[in-house]
């Protein structure tokens, strides 16, 4: 019974002993969180490397293709005509909406999306340049 008790007062840990044991824990834990969201984002790049030498090779048969295709160039030319002038008259926004309007039936029947039966009602539409 001497030794149980003995072996009892040795293992007895100290709230400071504790302390350190939890914040070298948790500290490792952190450390390798970073670690880990690092790699994932290492991860990104991988498909650029990957395709780039596939790109560097298409440019080059790309370029090699327009040189080969390339028409000798005419020593003389022609003046190219002048461009008609473009005439900006209001435009018949019907044709328009009747377009937007089919796509976006179109869309919802894709998608699953219950169509009215009595159609769509479009209130705006805005223009973006």
């Amino acid at each position: 019974m001497a030794m149980l008790a003995a072996a009892a007062e040795e293992a007895v840990t100290t709230m400071p002993e504790a302390l350190v044991n939890t914040l070298l824990g948790m500290g490792t834990v952190f450390c390798v969180l970073i670690l880990i969201s690092f790699i994932i984002y290492l991860l990104g790049f991988v498909p650029d490397l990957l395709n780039g030498s596939k790109k560097q090779k298409q440019a080059v048969q790309l370029a090699e293709n327009r040189k080969q295709s390339a028409p000798a160039p005419n020593p003389v030319s022609k003046p190219a005509p002048a461009p008609a002038p473009v005439l900006s008259k209001p435009a018949d926004d019907t044709q328009i909406v009747a377009v937007i309007t089919a796509a976006i039936m179109a869309a919802m029947e894709q998608e699953g999306t219950p169509v009215p039966a009595d159609g769509l009602v479009i209130r705006s539409i805005k223009k973006r340049f």
